[in-house]
């Protein structure tokens, strides 16, 4: 496999992009399951596999793009990278503050109009060429504001980056949007559950907005589980939803330090927090019909289990729309 002038041997059943990683050739990836699609090349030369141009525009099937960590190395002869005006667009911060000493909320205005739906997600990629995927919590405006809430992950490169070095006024590039987990009004009488550990709560703020400004007429219960009380960072904009729609139920919840919710006062959460997982909680409490809608995200872990769980409850595959975060960087070395 040619890539860059220079000749790769693959192995037998590797990926393009696992193939260019074991050779130490600086790509861009980060999910590595054909979700994020930052790892995205152009074949100039080989067969491409249905499964690595799923997801991706009619545009970019035409001119042989494909997903790097989906495509077999075996079948490609020649791959090269893409021109990066062709995917990325260019926007600006506006605005930064803390949700929590972890948790940051972005507002990023891109350069360009941007059509998107709340729940989708845009993958950022800074001046050292480190890119990460973070979804919108934002539904469109007039304003074009985009609204990202940001992890700080302890060893993470890209979050750390945007906690304490991106400042307002400067630039950054994105990609997107992207992803298939977002509301659609065709469907307003149907009950939501909407289910997220952690900033899986993001997303979900964006499809419940987009559910209530869409007129949505069913229930709509919202699941949110954290490890203690601040992760809970949304817990304030959930309980005032909570309080002003009828048909919107918030469910927080908290899987360790018990004692920090048995301590606190009604001022403090007006709403109670349950101790426990919060898909556990859900999956017990549930009664889905045919036509109940379920949105997962958070820690894939937890979104795998509970889609399987959710699907033996009775609620249809076709139904169920899931973002999993992928957080683990394989890179050999730091990014």
């Amino acid at each position: 496999m040619i890539f860059n002038n220079k000749n790769y041997q693959p192995t037998s059943n590797e990926s393009v992009l696992e193939c260019l990683l074991r050779y130490d050739v600086p790509v861009d990836y980060s999910c590595k399951t054909g979700n994020c699609q930052s790892c995205m090349l152009k074949s100039t030369q080989g067969e491409i596999d249905k499964e690595a141009q799923k997801g991706l525009k009619s545009t970019a099937i035409e001119q042989a793009f494909f997903l790097a960590c989906q495509q077999k190395a075996e079948t490609i002869q020649a791959v090269e990278l893409i021109d990066q005006e062709l995917i990325f667009s260019h926007a600006r911060l506006v605005d930064k503050k803390l949700f929590s000493d972890n948790i940051c909320q972005l507002i990023i205005e891109p350069v360009s109009p941007l059509y998107y739906h709340a729940g989708q997600f845009i993958n950022l990629k800074n001046a050292q060429g480190i890119v990460r995927s973070y979804s919108i919590a934002s539904i469109p405006s007039k304003q074009q504001f985009i609204e990202l809430h940001v992890y700080k992950q302890a060893n993470g490169v890209m979050s750390n980056w945007l906690f304490k070095e991106f400042t307002i006024g400067d630039k950054i590039d994105f990609q997107g949007p992207i992803g298939e987990c977002f509301y659609t009004s065709e469907n307003k009488n149907n009950p939501m559950i909407l289910i997220g550990t952690g900033t899986g709560a993001a997303p979900l703020i964006g499809i419940v907005r987009d559910a209530i400004k869409s007129g949505h007429q069913g229930s709509i219960l919202f699941y949110h589980g954290a490890r203690n009380f601040s992760g809970l960072y949304l817990h304030d904009i959930l309980s005032k939803l909570d309080k002003e729609h009828s048909n919107f139920t918030y469910r927080p919840s908290i899987s360790r330090d018990e004692d920090s919710i048995s301590n606190l006062t009604e001022n403090d959460s007006p709403i109670k927090i349950e101790f426990g997982r919060c898909n556990e909680i859900a999956i017990k409490e549930i009664q889905p019909t045919s036509e109940t809608t379920l949105y997962l995200c958070g820690n894939p872990d937890m979104v795998n289990k509970t889609r399987k769980k959710a699907f033996l409850a009775g609620i249809a595959s076709k139904n169920i729309y899931i973002d999993a975060f992928e957080y683990k960087d394989l890179r050999k070395n730091d990014r």
